[in-house]
């Protein structure tokens, strides 16, 4: 079973080793920075009791939801941790009175893209030269629509 809950300090090395396997893009200590700055939408999946994935976001302006990172350490992917983060961080967003989110993804990473449009994200346009070896990022975006 998958336990989505708030990141917390211990969770910080699960985070590290997640993210250093998936991306190895960040400084380990942002992550920290994250957990104080946007305790609310700093997220970490769990499966008997062991951290797997992590979502981190924040709301990048009045209505815009950003998510900045979301990983499954690779031995635990394809049992839908990654889309179980996502629809946690989207419904928190919600809460937050966001109209829409907003994310990045390298344009070589054809199965993240793919992953998030079937989540409803829609490409937005590219970042040139978006990450540090220079290649582009696919921006990503998904209209959030409220039940009145």
């Amino acid at each position: 079973m998958i336990i989505i809950r708030k990141f917390q300090p211990p969770d910080f090395q699960w985070v590290i080793d997640i993210e250093r396997k998936v991306f190895d893009e960040h400084d380990p200590y942002l992550y920290m920075q994250f957990y104080e700055t946007y305790p609310e939408t700093f997220l970490v999946a769990e499966i008997n009791g062991i951290v797997v994935g992590y979502a981190a976001g924040f709301l990048a302006s009045a209505g815009t939801g950003r998510i900045f990172s979301l990983a499954v350490h690779p031995a635990y992917r394809n049992r839908r941790v990654g889309g179980s983060l996502l629809k946690e961080i989207i419904n928190i967003f919600l809460k937050m009175g966001a109209f829409e989110i907003i994310l990045e993804v390298r344009s070589s990473n054809i199965k993240a893209k793919r992953f998030y449009e079937r989540h409803g994200f829609c490409q937005s346009g590219i970042a040139e030269k978006y990450y540090l070896d220079a290649e582009d990022a696919c921006l990503m975006k998904l209209e959030l629509h409220r039940n009145n």
